[in-house]
This record gives C-alpha cells, structure tokens and sequence, in this order.
C-alpha cells in the first residue's frame, strides 16, 4: 500500500496526552497514513506506549534526537526525512483532533497545486489557562482562506514534503521554525492556507517560568527572522514581537484588559484575575528578554528545551 500521508509527532514525556492522542488518530476517516514519532529523551513511559502500538499497528514508527542536538527544527527535519507521505503533517503531541474528519480537512485543500502549507485551527483544551485561550482564539479565528500574512504553527500544520525537501526547517533558532519556513515558501509563489475545520484542541499544561521561556525564545527567534527577512512592517500582523520596553508594557496591559473584560462577559470566578495577570506579566517578560537580552548558548538546551521541573 502507498502511503500519500505522514504524520510526525515530536514527543518529549508526553505518555498520558499520547494515550488520548493516538486513539483519535486511529479512528480518522482517512485509513491510509503513517505516523512517526521523533522522541527527545522521554523518561515518563512514553517510548513503551509507542512500542506497544507499533507492536500492535502498522504504520507507526520511533525514532531518536538527542538532547545535546535538539532544536524543534531539527527534530521536524528528522521526522520530514523518514516519511514516506507526498503529504507531511507536523502534529504536537499535546494536540488532539476535535473530529474523525481532521485528517482529511487538513489535507483535501492540496487538491490545488499552489497551496504549499495548510495549518489547522487550534481551540483552548478545557484545561488551558483563559489568557492562553484568549491567544489561542487570536490567531486561530475566521474562515477558512488562502492567507495574506505569515502566521502558521507546526502544532497543526501539513505540508507538501517536495516543498519541504527544497526549504527544509531552521536548525539553528530557538523556535518558530514554522513561520521562517512559511516567508521562505511564500518567496518562492507558493500559498499559505488557513483550514478552520482541521480544528485540533491544543493543551499547553505550562507554569510561569515555562511560559516566560517560551515567549523568550520565541522572541529571539523571531529577532532573527525579521533581521534575515526585512520584516519590520504591521502588516505582517506580528505587533506581538514589538522589541521596545514601551511596546512590550503596552501590550501587557492591553492583554489584561481584554482579558479582564472576556472574564467578566464569560462570567469567571474572581480567581482567574490573578492568573492574568501572572500569564500576560510572563507573557511580555519573556517577549521583552527574547529580543533584548540573549541568552548564553551553553545554557540554551536546558532553559530553552528542557526546563527542570517544578
């Protein structure tokens, strides 16, 4: 049988969401895919829940990235290689398909030969914190359309592995692999689709200091990206990445109003307030460090990739 799509999920001590994830996967409408999963360094039962399946299912297969060597390019890059799919999805291991249709939603806009990339909608888990839902909502909204700006996200997203082999993922940012490839490919004609039904629901289980990390490199990631495309435009619709301490604070009070005002139309406890505050002060502390303040390299993997637990 000829596998037309692949599916690479990058792991990293995810065994209970893969328990959940890889049964919705199993019950897509479309029968004829694989899935390889790139692990980091899992010490949770992850690696014996894959075996396990791969022992049981067909098409399921593991491979290894050591942690001196990961980036999330990298990781990608490993995966993208091993597939045999005309069709390469990159699916987070924390993202879990809302229908037996997502499978089919994400790729079916590949039936026209310009579209490149397809990313899918991305809805808060009923776990997600209400500020990160509020950003979820942000980026994640409207129809489904051929997009004009440079937004995608490799937690849901496919893409034509002949574009790939030509571009292939950054292996040298600390994130945001996704939108460097997406300018590149958008240099070369190709278009960028946005499939509000390909809807996955997206749990980040983060504390603080790991979303003040995440917003940092994302931040420094994204220095490097504008210096290397010539982007310092709104229109790009990236005002989140603004550099200046000034930008950075305006921002953070803009999130927390609007925050504070969702929370009050939606009718939650007082409690949430305090979470804001906490989220958005993170949110646009790291954003702020990521484009002013870098970080030495040597400390990179662990701050960045492999943050001890709490």
């Amino acid at each position: 049988m000829k596998i037309n799509i692949s599916i690479v999920i990058r792991c990293l001590n995810e065994n209970d969401n893969l328990k959940i994830l890889i049964p919705i996967l199993q019950k897509q409408s479309l029968e004829e895919y694989e899935i390889i999963f790139v692990d980091s360094g899992s010490t949770d039962g992850t690696l014996d829940t894959i075996r396990d399946y791969i022992k049981s299912t067909k098409n399921i297969y593991l491979t290894h990235i050591k942690k001196e060597e990961f980036t999330f390019g990298k990781s990608l890059n490993i995966g993208f290689d091993k597939a045999q799919g005309e069709l390469v999805i990159s699916l987070s291991a924390h993202c879990f398909p809302t229908s037996e249709e997502w499978l089919k939603n994400i790729t079916q806009s590949f039936l026209d030969n310009n579209i490149g990339i397809v990313y899918g909608k991305q809805s808060p888990h009923e776990n997600t914190r209400f500020s990160e839902a509020s950003v979820q909502e942000k980026w994640f909204s409207g129809e489904s359309m051929i997009k004009e700006d440079i937004f995608l996200n490799n937690g849901n997203a496919a893409y034509r592995k002949n574009l790939w082999e030509e571009i292939k993922f950054d292996e040298t940012i600390t994130g945001l692999e996704d939108i460097n490839f997406g300018l590149y490919a958008k240099s070369k004609g190709w278009k960028l689709y946005y499939s509000n039904e390909a809807d996955v629901q997206h749990l980040h289980d983060e504390n603080y200091k790991t979303i003040r990390n995440r917003y940092r490199r994302e931040a420094e990631a994204m220095k490097v990206i504008f210096d290397r495309h010539n982007i310092y435009s709104s229109k790009h619709n990236l005002k989140l990445y603004n550099s200046t301490l000034i930008a950075c604070i305006q921002g953070l009070f803009r999130g927390i109003l609007y925050d504070i005002r969702k929370r009050r139309y939606s009718k939650l406890p007082f409690k949430n307030i305090v979470d804001i505050l906490k989220y958005r002060y993170n949110q646009f502390n790291g954003t702020y460090k990521g484009f002013n303040k870098l970080i030495d390299k040597n400390k990179m993997t662990e701050m960045y990739f492999y943050p001890p637990k709490l």
